[in-house]
């Protein structure tokens, strides 16, 4: 699109850099119609699984389990969803946006050349110019639409999840640009000459978090400055951070600390890299805004403000986590309205259950599985299209309880991730798991009636009751006292049987050989039936 001048030629068509296949897909899948969710899925080819240190290979499942992965569990559920399944049409969807938001970004650097010489030089034949802004406009908020249908009306996979976020939030900044291109071109129009025109912009934002008082944020804020193509700065301060809220006031002025960093003034980029919130918000949610002042050729230096960021609750210590995580889970996934639609609200849990659980956004350790997704829509909101926010919250009296148990509890996350523990399983599809294993092959799962604690279920020599259920107490764990510490213990648990993350498959090891590293003491452990003494 650049002529031999350097200059960029309107003649030409504004979209002949996309290559044709990419605009006859794209364009087709934009044009607003609906995406027609295909029922094909993009199956990874199971993997043959670890030998165990006993049994000769991965052990079988019982006859309600006769497939290699957690698909097994999903039959003991009636699906009328397809749980995480991002169509092969859903994943080339993203794909295609993001390959128009690449392309879109060089024609706006293009543009801006071109608006520069105008502001520079003056130009009468700047209307195409607009004609070229305003469609690529309108076509930035149809890729948006699409966007938000995808997350309305499919639950997407982790990587195709974070995608389409921060897709979102720079098709935006795309959008930003263009309209400030725009009023600079009115102002030429109206006056002759253009005026300085910016805005200061949050780049890739982390989702609404709850952080600790006094605790450096988990997440790197990244702000830009945008300007129009005229606009020239001579100098340029520190960015500054401000925490406001709409309900409360502070009785100190040092509300942040860390909250200043100098700007890129090549890039026009700045980041804060330990920002601390120094005050408790108790419960309510709060923003961070970022300020900087810019001096222009004119001498005039005015103040930027961004807009605010995604919302954050401060709290002072553990046991007010889940309800203010819970807080922000239905803030962030319903927007103010009473109901939404089921993937809406799970693609919203799922941003929230990696980022409390630590876990790399685009590519988790431990995602919530398909079959969990299910355990989940049926248990608590009875397999329901649309979905109230009373609902939501009764679900996260039991669900953050269990995350917070995660995010917390030592070992615990570890022992998630890895398969250790099973998790979102019912005591029904416990039983028919453990039925045909041998005496002392148990599972851990969260417990269904007491939010936050652990379950076993284990297989007894009983011929009355084969597959018995145990509630870990509090008391039989403790700062002194893991959960590997108190299986131990227990010579009921011999084997414990554990979902291999990698293969998706259930396999059965003796409990010290994968639970030995986490075990308080290294010891071996005391054996009281050996010297006469009885269990309690």
């Amino acid at each position: 699109m650049l002529s031999a001048s350097g200059s960029i030629d309107l003649n030409s068509s504004f979209w002949q850099d996309v290559p044709d296949s990419i605009l006859q897909d794209v364009y087709n899948e934009l044009g607003g119609e609906n995406i027609e969710l295909g029922e094909a899925m993009m199956e990874d080819a199971p993997q043959e699984g670890q030998v165990p240190p006993q049994g000769g290979g991965n052990i079988g499942l019982p006859a309600l389990f006769q497939t290699q992965s957690f698909t097994d569990v999903a039959a003991l559920r009636p699906t009328q969803h397809r749980y995480c399944d991002s169509t092969t049409q859903t994943k080339e969807t993203i794909e295609r946006i993001t390959q128009l938001y690449e392309h879109q970004q060089e024609q706006i650097n293009k543009m801006r050349v071109l608006q520069k010489q105008i502001c520079e030089h003056g130009s009468s034949n700047y209307e195409e110019l607009v004609m070229q802004q305003n469609m690529l406009n309108n076509q930035i908020t149809s890729e948006l639409n699409k966007l938000r249908e995808l997350n309305k009306t499919v639950v997407l996979e982790p990587k195709e999840l974070h995608q389409s976020r921060i897709l979102g939030q720079r098709l935006q900044i795309q959008q930003q640009s263009l309209i400030l291109y725009g009023r600079e071109l009115q102002q030429i129009s109206t006056t002759g000459r253009a005026e300085p025109v910016s805005a200061l912009v949050i780049e890739d934002q982390p989702i609404p978090q709850v952080t600790f008082k006094g605790k450096a944020l988990e997440d790197t804020f990244t702000v830009r400055l945008l300007s129009g193509a005229g606009t020239v700065y001579q100098n340029i301060s520190k960015v500054k951070a401000q925490l406001v809220s709409e309900e409360r006031t502070w009785k100190t002025d040092k509300t942040l600390s860390s909250d200043e960093t100098s700007m890129d003034f090549y890039h026009l980029v700045a980041s804060f890299l330990h920002l601390k919130i120094e005050v408790s918000t108790r419960m309510s949610a709060v923003f961070l805004k970022f300020g900087i002042q810019v001096q222009q050729e004119s001498g005039v230096s005015p103040i930027i403000q961004s807009p605010p960021s995604y919302p954050l609750i401060v709290i002072t210590n553990e046991s007010q986590w889940c309800d203010a995580a819970g807080k922000l889970l239905i803030m962030d996934s319903f927007a103010g309205q009473v109901e939404i639609c089921w993937p809406q609200f799970a693609n919203g849990l799922h941003h929230h259950f990696l980022k409390a659980t630590r876990q790399e956004p685009g590519n988790p350790s431990r995602c919530i599985r398909p079959s969990e997704f299910e355990f989940i829509h049926q248990k608590f909101f009875k397999g329901q299209e649309i979905i109230s926010n009373h609902q939501a919250n009764r679900f996260w009296g039991w669900f953050g309880q269990a995350v917070q148990t995660l995010r917390f509890k030592r070992h615990i996350a570890t022992l998630w991730t890895t398969g250790l523990i099973y998790g979102l399983i019912t005591k029904d599809e416990c039983r028919a798991a453990l039925e045909n294993q041998e005496v002392g092959t148990f599972m851990i799962r969260f417990s269904e009636s007491y939010p936050g604690l652990f379950a076993v279920a284990y297989v007894s020599d009983d011929p009355n009751e084969v597959v018995k259920h145990y509630l870990v107490q509090p008391d039989d764990t403790g700062s002194q006292k893991t959960l590997p510490d108190f299986l131990r213990q227990k010579p009921q648990f011999k084997y414990l049987y554990i979902f291999d993350v990698n293969t998706e498959t259930l396999c059965h090891y003796p409990k010290d050989t994968v639970l030995g590293s986490f075990y308080s003491q290294k010891g071996k452990a005391l054996d009281a039936q050996q010297n006469g003494y009885v269990l309690l």
